[in-house]
C-alpha cells in the first residue's frame, strides 16, 4: 500500500476515535447511576464538550493554515486520550467538568485540518475524500456505542473511559509516524495576513450567498448530531423498552449505515450535485425522526427506523462539506473548515441542553419533536442554495 494511502487512512481513523469520544458520555449515560447528576446534569456536560468542540475549530483553523496538519491532529489524539483518563479517575463534578472541557478543547484541534486536509488531495473527487472521511467518522461512533456499553456493563463506565483514553494515546504515535500532510495551491501572502484579514478574505468569494446558506446548515446539523447522539440510546432503552446492549446495537447500526452512507452521499454529489443530496437527506430524516416517536418497541421495527435515520442523516454530510471546499478559497481552506466547525458545534451545542430541559419539562418524546423541526428547517434552507453554474 503507498505511504499516501496509509495516511488517508490514518486522518480518517483519527476523525473516528475523536468522535468515539463524543459519544462516550451519552453510551454510558445509562451506567452512571447518578454519579455525574441528574439528566439536566448530562446534558449540560455534554454541552460543554460540544461548546468546546465547535468554537475551538475557530482559531485551529487559522493555525491550520499556517502550521502541520499532521501534528495538530496528533496532538487532538493525544488531548483526547489524556481527557478520558481524568474523567475515569474523577469523583468531584468541578474535576470532571474540567476533564470535559479538555475533552472538547482535544476534539476540536481534528476538524479543521482534517477537512482541509482532505479538500486539498482532490478538486474533481473532492465528494468522494469527504465521504471516505465521514467513513472513518461514523465508523468510530458505531464502535463506540457498541464497544463503550460493553465495557461499561461488564468493567464499569469509569474503566470504559480509561480504555478509550489509552487507545486515543496509541494513535497519536501511530499518526506521529504515518501521516504526510497534504499541500495546495495556497497563495503565500495568506500566511502573513492576520486572523480579522484572513476572514474577510474567507468571505471575498462570486458565491457568498451559498456560502452564507453552507453556514446556516451546518449550524443546523451540529444540533441535530450532538442533540440526536446524546438521546438517542436513552430514548430507545427508556421509552422503548428496548434493552441497553440491544439499545446500544441498534445506535452501532445507526452510525455504521450513517459510515456508507457518507461514501454514497459524496460519490453521488459528485454526480448529481450538492443541493439535492442535502434537500433528500433532511426530508427524509425529518419523516424518520417524527416516525421514531409513534413507532412500536418493536425490535425489527426499531432495526428499519434506526437504520433509515443513520442513513438519511449521514447522506448529507459529505455533501456539505465538499459544497463549503467548492466555495472556498484554496489559501483560507483551513479557517473556513475552522469557521464551518465552531458555528457547527459551538452554535449548535445548544441542543442537548435544550433538549435536556425539554425531556424534563414534557418528556422524551418533545425532544425527538424539538430535532424533527430543526430538521425541516435544514430542508427549508437547503432548498434555497444555487447550485454552481
Amino acid at each position: 500500500m503507498k505511504k499516501d494511502d496509509i495516511s488517508v487512512i490514518a486522518v480518517s481513523a483519527s476523525h473516528g476515535i475523536m468522535h468515539a469520544y463524543l459519544v462516550l458520555l451519552p453510551a454510558l449515560i445509562p451506567l452512571l447511576k447518578g454519579e455525574l447528576g441528574n439528566l439536566e446534569t448530562i446534558g449540560l456536560l455534554s454541552t460543554i464538550v460540544t461548546f468546546f468542540y465547535g468554537w475551538g475549530s475557530l482559531p485551529v483553523g487559522f493555525i491550520s493554515d499556517r502550521v502541520s496538519k499532521k501534528t495538530l491532529i496528533t496532538a487532538s489524539m493525544l488531548l483526547c486520550g489524556l481527557s478520558a483518563i481524568m474523567i475515569s479517575v474523577s469523583y468531584d463534578i468541578i474535576f470532571t467538568g474540567l476533564g470535559f472541557v479538555m475533552l472538547g478543547i482535544g476534539a476540536s484541534l481534528y476538524h479543521p485540518c482534517g477537512y482541509a486536509h482532505m479538500a486539498l488531495l482532490s478538486d474533481d473527487l473532492r465528494g468522494r475524500y469527504m465521504g471516505i472521511q465521514g467513513l472513518g467518522g461514523d465508523l468510530g461512533m458505531a464502535i463506540s456505542f457498541l464497544t463503550t456499553t460493553i465495557l461499561g456493563e461488564v468493567l464499569g463506565w469509569r474503566n470504559a473511559f480509561i480504555a478509550w483514553g489509552l487507545f486515543g494515546i496509541i494513535m497519536a504515535f501511530v499518526d506521529r509516524m504515518v501521516i504526510i500532510d497534504a499541500s495546495g495551491p495556497v497563495d503565500s501572502h495568506a500566511g502573513r495576513l492576520g486572523f480579522v484579514d484572513t476572514i474577510r478574505k474567507m468571505f471575498e468569494t462570486d458565491q457568498l450567498r451559498n456560502l452564507l446558506l453552507v453556514f446556516i446548515i451546518v449550524i443546523i446539523s451540529g444540533a441535530l448530531w450532538s442533540g440526536v447522539s446524546t438521546y438517542i440510546l436513552k430514548y430507545i432503552n427508556d421509552e422503548k423498552s428496548v434493552g441497553l446492549l440491544i439499545a446500544g446495537g441498534l445506535s452501532t447500526l445507526k452510525y455504521t449505515v450513517g459510515a456508507f452512507a457518507q461514501v454514497i452521499g459524496g460519490e453521488l454529489s459528485d454526480r448529481m450535485g450538492r443541493k439535492i443530496m442535502l434537500i433528500f437527506g433532511f426530508g427524509a430524516f425529518t419523516l424518520s425522526l417524527l416516525a421514531l416517536t409513534v413507532a412500536p418497541g418493536d425490535l425489527v421495527v426499531m432495526f428499519i427506523l434506526v437504520a433509515v435515520m443513520g442513513f438519511t442523516f449521514f447522506i448529507t454530510q459529505a455533501p456539505m462539506n465538499a459544497l463549503l471546499g467548492d466555495v472556498s478559497h484554496k489559501d483560507t481552506v483551513g479557517v473556513t473548515y475552522g469557521v464551518n466547525f465552531a458555528i457547527k458545534y459551538g452554535i449548535g451545542s445548544f441542543a442537548p441542553a435544550a433538549a435536556g430541559f425539554l425531556a424534563a419539562a414534557y418528556g422524551m418524546d418533545y425532544v425527538f419533536y424539538f430535532f424533527a423541526l430543526l430538521s425541516a428547517l435544514g430542508l427549508g434552507v437547503s432548498l434555497l442554495i444555487s447550485e454552481k453554474q
